[in-house]
């Protein structure tokens, strides 16, 4: 894919992880405020967290260089995704670890971007 704006500074990592409960919209809720902190990066608001029709729970905060998506799934076992899409620099590492311990993850997958 052609980078149409090579002058700015964007950075996306997606993350996945197998979890042994569903999370909540509580827990989605208190992941993306907590990601904000680790990351470096401003809410515009809180987070907003809803019910997905018996497949999970999904959520997403806006910060002022983008934002991020969370989703749960019933699946078994059950799986947590992340998707973080900013322009201003973050520590992927560091996402990946504070979402590893915060859910508790039995595995964990990762892969950054490139745009």
């Amino acid at each position: 894919m052609k980078n149409l704006a090579p002058e700015l500074i964007r950075q996306r990592i997606v993350i996945e992880a197998v979890t042994e409960n569903v999370a909540g919209m509580q827990e989605i809720f208190n992941y993306l405020q907590e990601l904000s902190n680790v990351v470096g990066m401003r809410p515009l608001s809180q987070p907003f967290t809803y019910p997905a029709e018996n497949m999970g729970y999904g959520g997403w905060v806006h910060w002022i260089t983008s934002g991020a998506h969370v989703y749960s799934y019933t699946t078994n076992p059950p799986l947590v995704t992340v998707d973080a899409y900013t322009c201003k620099p973050f520590s992927a590492a560091k996402a990946v670890e504070f979402t590893k311990k915060f859910f508790k993850t039995k595995e964990i997958e990762w892969k950054e971007i490139e745009i």
